[in-house]
Parts: structure tokens; C-alpha cells; sequence
């Protein structure tokens, strides 16, 4: 029995994008910029790539500095005329970034449920990716006479964009039954998959009227990732060239943690299937694959 341990960085989902997050190489080769070009053409594949969205173009600062932590903005366009900010971020002195589609969900209710639920985007949305919240973070005691964020929609707006990006089925999402509206309130939400597993999102409140994201950081491993691992440890170990199957072929996620387990093929050049077990090493996604030949 061969092995093989890789981590694979499980998927971030987030609200409107999947974290539609990218690191990036983009020093210039002859001055201490970025590649404006490459940013802009890897931001619009990666968005079209995550959520199947058109993007008619994206845009973004020429001769941006390179500056360790510095942040700036990108713009980007849909087909149908709608715009989104790009948040890009400067993860060292050599070119590499990290970049991400701010959110535009907003939810809000009255103390009396009266009121309609909103879903606009917020004045000043407010990026939450660089420092997730706890898996434990959970609303205060609420003030009787603070207005709610209507959890109908949260929890509506979560079960459809996690389908939606993670291709898993949702039978329901779980938040707590009352959330005041504060800015950069955290809170958690529970998502069961038909199957019964389940995976926490956590939620971010980014004004003070009702905007929020979400995302999903922990026990969400991709098949294509695995596949591709199993591709390489049998290739490099076995000098074999194999085509490996995970899943059914339709979901390309699995929702899996620490101790679990999962199976999945590889087919030689000959038609030959050789069973690959896949052990989960953390909830980071870090995993472990053995084969038999």
C-alpha cells in the first residue's frame, strides 16, 4: 500500500463569491509594480470559474507599487451592467496577492417582524476574510429595543449560495433565532446536507444596516484538489499515468473533518481500477491517500 499526504487548503465560501480569492504572482520584471494586466485577467476567470457569473471586464490601478499588506481596489463589471468591488491585498515584497469580491447580501428586521427584509448592498462593505471569526462566536444578549437582522433571509441567502458553489445539497440552515444589527457582529449558522452532515458558516455583519457574509472554512474538501493529488502520488511513486474519480462525477465537494474517510478510483492506461482510500488528517483539509496496485 502506497501513500501520499498533501493539504490541500479547504475551499473558503463566501457570501456572492465563493471567497473568490486568488494568490497571485505579479511582479513585473522590470520594476518594483504589479502586472495590472495579469490581476485583472486571473480576477475575471476566477469569478466566471466560482460562480459561473459572465464578467464583462475588470479593472484595476496601473503601476501599483509593491508594498507588503497594502491594499487597493479593483472594479469589476457583469455582462449585465452590474458592478463589484475587488478587494486586493499584497501578501509579500514579490508580487503575490490575495484578492476578493466584496459581499452585497443585506438582511434587516424589526423587533416586531414588520418590517421587509432588504437585499442591497451595503454603502461601505467591510472585508472579513482576513480575520475569520471563531467557530464559537455567537450574538450577545440582545437589547429589546435594538432592530434584528431577519434570519429568514440569512439563513435563505446561505442555503442557496452554498448549494449554489458547493454544489452539495442543503436541507437546512441553523442560525440563532434573534441576531441584533451591529456592525462587524459575528455570529454562527449551522448548514445540514441531505446526507446529514454538517458544516458551520460563519456569518459577519459588514454596516449597520444589514449587510452581511458569510463563509465556510473548515470541513469542506474539493474532489477535483484530491483527484489531483491522487494523479501526482501515483505518477511520482508508481511512474503510472491514471485518470482518478472522486465523487459521483456532479458534486465536486465533500463535507468531511478529522478521522474521516472517504473512497475514491484510479484508472490505468489498460481500464484497470484501483481503489484509493483518502483518510482526513485535519479540518483544514489536510488529507492522506493510499492505493493498491
Amino acid at each position: 500500500m502506497k501513500s501520499y499526504n498533501f493539504n490541500h487548503n479547504s475551499l473558503w465560501l463566501a457570501c456572492k463569491g465563493v471567497l473568490l480569492t486568488g494568490l497571485l504572482g505579479l511582479l513585473t520584471a522590470c520594476t518594483p509594480t504589479l502586472n495590472s494586466e495579469k490581476l485583472e485577467a486571473e480576477i475575471q476567470k476566477g469569478i466566471k470559474e466560482q460562480t459561473k457569473t459572465e464578467v464583462k471586464s475588470v479593472s484595476c490601478p496601473k503601476q501599483i507599487k509593491v508594498d507588503k499588506g497594502k491594499k487597493f481596489e479593483c472594479t469589476a463589471e457583469a455582462e449585465d451592467g452590474t458592478k463589484a468591488t475587488v478587494t486586493v491585498t499584497q501578501e509579500d515584497d514579490k508580487g503575490n496577492v490575495k484578492w476578493n469580491l466584496e459581499p452585497t447580501t443585506a438582511a434587516t428586521k424589526s423587533d416586531t417582524d414588520s418590517s421587509d427584509s432588504q437585499d442591497t448592498a451595503p454603502e461601505d462593505s467591510q472585508d472579513s476574510s482576513d480575520a475569520p471569526p471563531s467557530p464559537s462566536s455567537q450574538p450577545a444578549d440582545i437589547d429589546p429595543n435594538a432592530p434584528l437582522l431577519d434570519i429568514d433571509v440569512v439563513e435563505s441567502t446561505v442555503k442557496e449560495q452554498f448549494t449554489n458553489q458547493a454544489g452539495i445539497p442543503v436541507r437546512a440552515v441553523d442560525c440563532p433565532d434573534k441576531v441584533a444589527i451591529e456592525a462587524n457582529g459575528k455570529f454562527d449558522c449551522t448548514v445540514t446536507a441531505t446526507d446529514g452532515k454538517t458544516i458551520t458558516a460563519m456569518v459577519t455583519q459588514t454596516d449597520d444596516k444589514g449587510a452581511f457574509s458569510w463563509n465556510a472554512t473548515k470541513g469542506l474538501i474539493s474532489y477535483d484538489k484530491v483527484e489531483n493529488l491522487i494523479k501526482n502520488g501515483i505518477q511520482d511513486q508508481e511512474k503510472l499515468a491514471v485518470t482518478p474519480k472522486c465523487g459521483d462525477g456532479t458534486v465536486r465537494f465533500t463535507i468531511a473533518y478529522k478521522g474521516d474517510t472517504f473512497s475514491c478510483t484510479a484508472e490505468d492506461p489498460n481500464g484497470k481500477t484501483i481503489p484509493v482510500n483518502v483518510s482526513v488528517q485535519s479540518d483544514e483539509g489536510q488529507v492522506q491517500v493510499n492505493w493498491n496496485l
